[in-house]
Order: C-alpha cells, then sequence, then structure tokens
C-alpha cells in the first residue's frame, strides 16, 4: 500500500481582506501605540466544518522575521466555527524607536487546513496553506497631528518629468487609486513619514486625486492632492 503523503504550497496574500480559507484576522491593519504594553487582534474561523493550525510572527519591510516582538499564541489550531486573539508584545527596545515618525512591520498569519476523514484516506493529499500579511503600524505616544485627517496635508509638484507626493507628516500614508487627469496611474501606494513619493509620468495635470485608507481600514474616497 503506497504511504500517504501531504504536499503543502504556500500562497501570500497582503489584501484589504485579510482572509484566508475559513480563517479571517479581526482587521486589515494595526496601530501598536508606543506606550501600550500590547495590542490584541482577533482571528476567526467562519468555517464550521473544518480545524485550522494557525503560525504567526513579524517581519520587518524587507520581509525578514524579526524578534523584537512575541505573538502568543504563535502555534495553534483555531477550530470550526470558533474565534480566538493574537496578543502581539513588542520586546525590543523602545529608546531605540523614532520618536518623531511611526515605523512599518507586518504580521503574518499562515493557515494550514486539516485533513478530514475522507482525505485521510486517499494515498497522497494536497494541503494549501494560505500567508496573509496586514501592516503593523508602531506609533510612538505624542505625535504631532491626527492620524484620520492627516492625509489633507499631502503636497504634490512636478519635477524631472515626474509627479512628486510629498509627505509631511508623522504617519504613513495608505494611498489607492491614484489619479491624475482622471486617469488611474497606480492602484496603491505607501509613502513613508516625512518623505516624499516619485512617480514617472508625462502628464502634468493638476487634478491628481487618490483614495486614503484610514486606521480602520476604510477608504476615504476622491481626495484632491495640493499642489505647492
Amino acid at each position: 500500500m503506497l504511504k500517504k503523503l501531504a504536499f503543502i504550497t504556500s500562497v501570500f496574500l497582503l489584501c484589504n481582506s485579510a482572509y484566508a480559507g475559513g480563517v479571517s484576522l479581526g482587521a486589515t491593519r494595526l496601530i501598536y501605540p508606543t506606550n501600550q504594553n500590547q495590542v490584541v487582534l482577533k482571528i476567526y474561523n467562519s468555517d464550521t466544518t473544518s480545524n485550522y493550525l494557525v503560525q504567526s510572527w513579524v517581519t520587518d519591510e524587507n520581509d525578514k522575521k524579526i524578534s523584537d516582538f512575541i505573538i502568543t499564541p504563535p502555534l495553534f489550531v483555531i477550530k470550526a466555527g470558533s474565534d480566538s486573539l493574537l496578543n502581539v508584545v513588542y520586546t525590543g527596545d523602545k529608546g531605540k524607536l523614532n520618536s518623531n515618525r511611526e515605523k512599518l512591520y507586518f504580521l503574518n498569519a499562515k493557515v494550514i487546513p486539516s485533513l478530514n476523514e475522507d482525505e485521510r484516506e486517499l494515498d497522497n493529499a494536497l494541503l494549501i496553506s494560505t500567508t496573509t500579511k496586514i501592516k503593523m503600524f508602531m506609533r510612538p505616544s505624542g505625535l504631532k497631528g491626527n492620524s484620520f485627517t492627516s492625509y489633507k496635508e499631502i503636497n504634490c509638484s512636478y519635477e524631472n518629468g515626474k509627479l512628486k507626493i510629498d509627505n509631511p507628516t508623522q504617519f504613513y500614508m495608505n494611498l489607492t487609486a491614484l489619479k491624475i487627469g482622471g486617469k488611474e496611474f497606480s492602484a496603491a501606494e505607501i509613502i513613508s513619514p516625512i518623505a516624499a513619493l516619485f512617480i514617472r509620468t508625462a502628464d502634468r495635470s493638476k487634478d491628481v486625486e487618490y483614495n486614503f485608507i484610514n486606521d480602520y481600514g476604510v477608504q476615504i474616497k476622491d481626495n484632491k492632492c495640493n499642489f505647492n
């Protein structure tokens, strides 16, 4: 009799739905104020028949796994039709974080389905694991401005055949559906605090629009960029 084998294929998702198989995260982004000891993220299993194995970790902007965070539980089974909590604790030196701007990390949740009885009887079974990544912003206490209205401070200008989108605030800017003169030129962009994004374009229209995604994952639509 042939030996039963299970092959695991990983699929990586970085999306607004934050959903993998029957398992979904309770938010599409996570804000971690530096004056808090931990933050909590809810995780749901809407599948009424299957259990899933969940493994979680944190990576930096370069997708490198880092040890400055502990997620508990790091590995657990979420049962069918249930929910659970992920506790995220920063264990690094907060004194080394910039005090005047946010820092971006990514929370990763890998979901592996279990085999049902019929699948266990097969000589070969294919398991598809899905890893969902959501943005996690380390936010120092006392930042100037309001994260929900910070998008109003974005400025635009043209320099050397490029559109410059300047973010003078201390918050990350999550923009989608960027348009010049009514034509979409970028589906999504993220601009670091106190930094600028340059996009090459032959168009010099001052009709630049974008949608802004706030801390709750809600899109504030059809915003006009301020031109200097």
